[in-house]
């Protein structure tokens, strides 16, 4: 699979929907280098871009001490 921006973007949003302590997990899963269903038919540099994004979208309730 070629992970275009709009694949992305709607894998992103399918892996936020599951709630910010699964994503949490999904971070530290994608960091330690663990393939998980939800990305196992992606590379290392489309499983890195899914890292870079699920970070960015972390990154306030990160910041603000929230969950």
């Amino acid at each position: 699979m070629v992970l275009t921006q709009k694949n992305l973007a709607e894998r992103v949003e399918t892996l936020c929907s599951h709630g910010c302590e699964r994503v949490s997990d999904y971070i530290a899963e994608l960091k330690a280098g663990t393939v998980f269903a939800e990305v196992a038919d992606l590379n290392v540099a489309e499983r890195q871009r899914i890292l870079d994004e699920l970070v960015a979208v972390m990154a306030p309730y990160v910041e603000k001490g929230g969950d």
